[in-house]
């Protein structure tokens, strides 16, 4: 060892006075945290805002630009898996898929092939099946009573729901909306079907 490195070894180590003050601080907090467990919990739901304010939600005018552009620029249009599935998975709701909109959909869905056909299909018929079921369950009653019905439940769609929750939301003019595109959907595939 060099008569420097001998010196250095000998040399005391000291910290700063602001570094020692921040760690007595942090101690500090960490104690009052560890005591104070709705502090934690608000720390965690600012972590769970977060993640939520993160999430993509697809704009409904994107998909249908995708797909006027699947139909009448089909040079300049690209298959985009995720605006499929979105188009796919929100096919039900008027809201956010047109009727314009879904009529062009029920063209695209023409060319699904394998495991989405198959799929898009079951989804379909489970949702038409879930309907005549619902419509035995409840035969209609007189035209005052459902008028007051439609007018008393109010109609907010909400994101990230399951389809259970959305479909016990929907009133009974809804319901059938849905029911008559699921039969819309099962006509063009199985039509494409036995044109084969």
């Amino acid at each position: 060892m060099t008569s420097a490195q001998q010196k250095a070894a000998r040399r005391k180590k000291r910290t700063s006075k602001h570094v020692l003050k921040a760690k007595e601080e942090r101690k500090q907090q960490q104690e009052t945290d560890n005591n104070d467990e709705t502090t934690r919990n608000t720390q965690s739901n600012k972590v769970k805002k977060k993640r939520k304010k993160q999430h993509h939600v697809k704009d409904p005018n994107e998909a249908a630009s995708y797909l006027s552009a699947w139909k009448h620029a089909r040079g300049a249009w690209k298959f985009n898996k995720n605006t499929q599935s979105w188009l796919l998975r929100h096919q039900y709701q008027p809201e956010k898929v047109s009727k314009g909109t879904f009529s062009i959909l029920l063209e695209y869905m023409q060319g699904l092939q394998g495991q989405t056909r198959t799929r898009t299909f079951a989804d379909a018929k489970s949702r038409a099946n879930r309907y005549k079921e619902y419509e035995k369950a409840n035969p209609p009653t007189n035209e005052a009573d459902e008028d007051t019905k439609k007018d008393s439940s109010p109609k907010e769609p909400v994101e990230d729901e399951d389809d259970e929750t959305r479909w016990k939301r929907l009133d009974d003019h809804e319901k059938r909306k849905e029911y008559k595109r699921a039969r819309k959907v099962l006509d063009a595939l199985a039509r494409d079907e036995q044109e084969e």
